[in-house]
């Protein structure tokens, strides 16, 4: 099972180099791949925006948002017994 706070393991940002190809084909750099979590299958929104042209943003669409707030909130069982503790 694949974490969902998948960049919390980095310190430092990561770039590299990519090249357009053929069919509008973009292949991402394996450190890329690796240092986001990035599998097979994920899907994505690409957004480019008329004030900056040159700037082209990638989003993952998550397939689930279970389990995506656990680094704040914890355990939600946990969570929850203690809201419904405080509630007595």
């Amino acid at each position: 099972m694949r974490m969902l706070s998948y960049m919390s393991h980095l310190s430092v940002s990561v770039a590299a180099e990519a090249r357009l190809r053929a069919r509008n084909q973009l292949t991402l750099p394996e450190q890329i791949v690796h240092a986001a979590g990035i599998v097979e299958g994920d899907r994505f929104v690409v957004e480019v925006t008329p004030g900056d042209p040159d700037t082209v943003r990638l989003h993952r669409i998550r397939s689930s948002y279970a389990g995506a707030l656990r680094d704040i909130f914890g355990d939600p069982v946990d969570a929850l017994e203690t809201e419904r503790a405080s509630w007595d």
